[in-house]
């Protein structure tokens, strides 16, 4: 059984798809090292449309309407264009107000695509590109070390990562040498929206916590710099695994990926330390299971953020006490303490 969520991957081979919605073109090539920030792939697309109705703009008769367009379908034009006109005495015309192209003419109507604007896919870390998919991206790779967290809020930065948790209060007003310009911050846990905007106004290039009240998304999806949490929304300590890392990732230029969680496409939030071991195309296929023996960071209450090891893996599915009937884990978690949790509450720990 497939997990669908790795949790933490300790000095591995961390890989990234980086596709485009459809066909464009692909920027890299296989065996070359991109930056943060680097396009990927890109698809040039009209930076607007614009209908023009002929009948009613021109006061034709629809029955003779062919004889006032200038321009077919897939044709180009540069700005002041005439595209249709109805001459006389007063002439009525139709003009392209900027460079571009008739997509469309139907029932009356003629359709031109406008300007020109670039959709690009951009690299989030530095790496090598260990595989092209054709018109539609590139896979890049690194080795380094990888924490994953729950939840994310779209955005992604770099910076060196410094531990806030050791500030004893809030800083003052005007202290400058604690702007936490070109950094990431970590804390342990936010717990009012205060504490959160008054971390905010230091401007971190992206702030990581352990866990956070609830009632702080809001603020937190509306940030304005990437956002991760590791654990969860509520009061969790966060797992001796993940503390460890953070403190090896500490001081030095880590790569925050506050990617939205989504189950279906294996994407979650991560932070990411590159190093400096080559990568090897050709490995990153790796079918990751859940299997006896196996470290595993546990999620959903009340054992959210525990660590342990799979000491069964029942084949039978079991009735858990919300009523859900699922494929069951025994795990024996660090303290001793043997538990049955969902499957879907465990996360993987590669190490």
């Amino acid at each position: 059984m497939s997990t669908e969520i790795i949790a933490i991957a300790c000095d591995q081979q961390i890989l990234r798809t980086y596709a485009l919605p459809f066909a464009g073109s692909v920027l890299v090539r296989t065996g070359q090292e991109v930056e943060a920030g680097e396009p990927v792939a890109e698809i040039r697309m009209p930076e607007r449309y614009q209908v023009f109705d002929v009948i009613n703009g021109l006061k034709v008769n629809p029955k003779n309407i062919d004889r006032y367009i200038e321009r077919l379908v897939g044709e180009p034009v540069k700005a002041g264009d005439v595209v249709a006109q109805k001459p006389g005495l007063i002439s009525r015309l139709f003009r392209a107000s900027q460079d571009g192209m008739v997509v469309a003419i139907r029932d009356g109507r003629i359709t031109l695509a406008l300007g020109e604007k670039k959709l690009q896919v951009l690299a989030t870390f530095p790496g090598t590109v260990v595989e092209v998919i054709p018109e539609r991206g590139a896979v890049v790779a690194v080795q380094g070390l990888l924490l994953q967290g729950v939840w994310g809020n779209g955005l992604n930065s770099s910076g060196v990562l410094i531990d806030l948790n050791s500030e004893e209060a809030p800083p003052e007003k005007g202290q400058a040498d604690l702007d936490l310009k070109g950094k990431i911050g970590v804390l342990k846990h936010a717990a009012d929206r205060a504490s959160f905007l008054a971390l905010l106004s230091r401007n971190p290039s992206g702030l990581v916590f352990g866990s956070v009240v609830p009632e702080l998304l809001p603020e937190l999806e509306s940030a304005p710099v990437p956002v991760m949490v590791l654990v969860g929304f509520g009061d969790f300590a966060t797992d001796p695994l993940s503390a460890a890392m953070l403190r090896q990732m500490e001081a030095q230029t880590v790569y925050l990926n506050a990617n939205e969680a989504d189950l279906a496409e294996r994407s979650r939030p991560d932070l990411i330390l590159p190093g400096k071991a080559q990568v090897s195309p050709g490995l990153f296929h790796e079918d990751l299971q859940l299997e006896i023996g196996r470290r595993v960071r546990l999620v959903g209450r009340p054992y959210t953020g525990s660590v342990g090891e799979i000491i069964e893996l029942p084949d039978e599915p079991e009735m858990f006490a919300s009523g859900l009937v699922m494929r069951a884990v025994v795990v024996r978690r660090e303290d001793g303490l043997v538990i049955r949790v969902p499957r879907e509450n465990v996360e993987l720990i590669l190490e």
